[in-house]
């Protein structure tokens, strides 16, 4: 049983973000007593890659009432239409409660050889693609270094940020000062059942947790 606090108190909802790598971790948590309200899972990765836990995490997390969200790990060598279509029909219906489609971007998605003009417009292709299929605006996670050296396009600050800094202070990349951000990586050492996670708190309390869940649909 999960007995975990989160690491600042600060912030009301929080959650965890999975992959294979945490194997069946999913199967232990339970809502009344981990105090999670969401749970990320990553689908996919490429345009060929499905993590092997994911259909199980996906209808696991909805089926113990989590938030959920599925994740794709963007590479920059791969056609970004394809990367959005194999995306698109591993997870399936995104549903109104679901997190919209999570796109993970970072300094292991720069493909070596890749030509770096192509790398932005390719990118927004890719989150346009998601947009236009699922209807919802689609969530970058990123880290301010990665962001500030290849996301300069301010079209980017149209997607919600999702930033991975493990300091106190929080540094957001440029394009994003103005907006803001929607998620926080804050620790990848969160604690559940003696499994180690990555630790996400959400910019707001539970009333906005819900208003952006609605709103990030397209209208």
């Amino acid at each position: 049983m999960s007995t975990a606090e989160p690491v600042n108190n600060n912030f009301t909802v929080f959650g965890i973000d999975i992959s294979r790598y945490q194997g069946n971790e999913i199967s232990f948590l339970t809502k009344q007593t981990d105090k999670l309200s969401f749970v990320i899972c990553k689908a996919t990765e490429g345009i060929t890659y499905t993590d092997s836990n994911f259909s199980t995490n996906w209808q696991a997390i909805q089926t113990k009432g989590y938030v959920r969200g599925a994740y794709h790990f963007y590479h920059c060598n791969d056609d970004p239409a394809k990367q959005a279509a194999h995306y698109l029909e591993t997870v399936g219906s995104i549903l109104d409660t679901d997190f919209p489609p999570i796109v993970d971007f970072e300094g292991v998605s720069i493909d070596p050889g890749i030509n770096r003009e192509n790398i932005q417009p390719n990118l927004l292709q890719f989150l346009t693609l998601l947009q236009q299929k699922t209807g919802r605006k689609p969530i970058l996670y990123t880290t301010n270094n990665t962001a500030n050296k290849y996301l300069t396009n301010p079209e980017f600050a149209n997607f919600y940020l999702w930033i991975a800094d493990y300091s106190n202070s929080l540094a957001l990349p440029t394009i994003w000062k103005s907006t803001g951000w929607i998620l926080w990586q804050k620790s990848a050492s969160y604690m559940l059942d003696d499994q180690l996670n990555d630790f996400d708190v959400f910019n707001g309390d539970a009333n906005a947790f819900s208003e952006f869940i609605q709103s990030s649909k397209i209208k």
